[in-house]
Parts: structure tokens; C-alpha cells; sequence
């Protein structure tokens, strides 16, 4: 090495970092991923918005359940348990004017026809014919509990629709 250099004479700077890097523009795979969120969200929502006649039904059943349980009288579930199935029956069909008049076997015919069971006709969902009409202390606990056990099976079964 050469004795006559002196290192500190060199003009050195200090080491220089890159500037960081800045977060947009996003690159391709976060914009398909963002993509595929919306598209998985707007399903969820759609979804959700299909089948909201669903869970008032469903709801309305469930409240008629507790109320058996906690002490109320079978003939007012029963009558409960009727009414949120019309209800329901009602907004999913096409023609709903001719769904409200249906009664006795005709009404239980409807609704085995949309779902390919007897569950109505010759089961426990028979007493939809003469439960909401008897006199308190006539139906026991556990026949209600059966009939909306074959009503929300019903209500299950039946498909999701967009009609508004």
C-alpha cells in the first residue's frame, strides 16, 4: 500500500437506503383478491336478502315452541304455528291469493305438493286442521310440539327465491 495516502482524505458519503416502497398502485394479485371478496360478500348478501321469509318464519315457530314450553296453551301455538305457515306459504308462492284460500285437505295437499312428503296429509301436520280451533285444555304438549317440529322440517325443505 502506498504510505504517502491518507483514507480520510477520500470523499465518502454515508450509505444510502432506497426510499420505501409505496403502497399503490396495489399489484395484480391484490386486486383479484379484492375482487374475490366482493364477489363472495355479494353472494353472502344476496343470500342473506333470499332467504329472509325464511328465518321469520323459522322465527315465528321458534316463539310459539317457547311459549308451549314455557306454559302457554297448545291451542295458541297451535294457532300460532298456523298462522307464521300461511304466512310463509303466502310470500313464496307465485300466486299467493290462491294459497290463502286453500282450507281443510286442499291445504294439506298444498303443502305435501311442495315437498314431496305426507307429512301433512297423514301425519302429525294433520292437526293443522283442527288445532287452532279447539277449546283450551283439549290438545296436549306434545302433538303441538310435533306439528311444529313437521312445520319448520317444511319450511327447510322449501327453496330460497328472489320474489319480492
Amino acid at each position: 500500500m502506498n504510505p504517502s495516502f491518507d483514507p480520510s482524505t477520500i470523499p465518502l458519503r454515508d450509505i444510502h437506503l432506497p426510499e420505501a416502497v409505496f403502497w399503490w398502485p396495489l399489484a395484480f394479485g391484490w386486486w383479484l383478491l379484492a375482487g374475490l371478496v366482493l364477489i363472495v360478500a355479494g353472494f353472502f348478501a344476496v343470500r342473506f336478502y333470499a332467504t329472509r321469509r325464511h328465518r321469520a318464519a323459522r322465527r315465528g315457530l321458534k316463539d310459539a315452541v317457547e311459549a308451549l314450553r314455557a306454559g302457554e296453551e297448545p291451542v295458541f301455538c297451535a294457532q300460532q304455528v298456523s298462522t307464521a305457515l300461511r304466512r310463509f306459504a303466502m310470500t313464496m308462492n307465485q300466486d299467493p291469493a290462491r294459497v290463502a284460500g286453500l282450507v281443510g285437505e286442499g291445504w294439506l295437499a298444498f303443502l305435501d305438493s311442495c315437498w314431496e312428503q305426507t307429512g301433512f296429509s297423514r301425519g302429525a301436520g294433520r292437526l293443522l286442521l283442527s288445532a287452532p280451533y279447539t277449546t283450551v285444555g283439549s290438545l296436549e304438549r306434545e302433538r303441538c310440539l310435533e306439528l311444529s317440529s313437521v312445520c319448520i322440517a317444511w319450511i327447510k325443505a322449501q327453496p330460497a327465491r328472489m320474489r319480492s
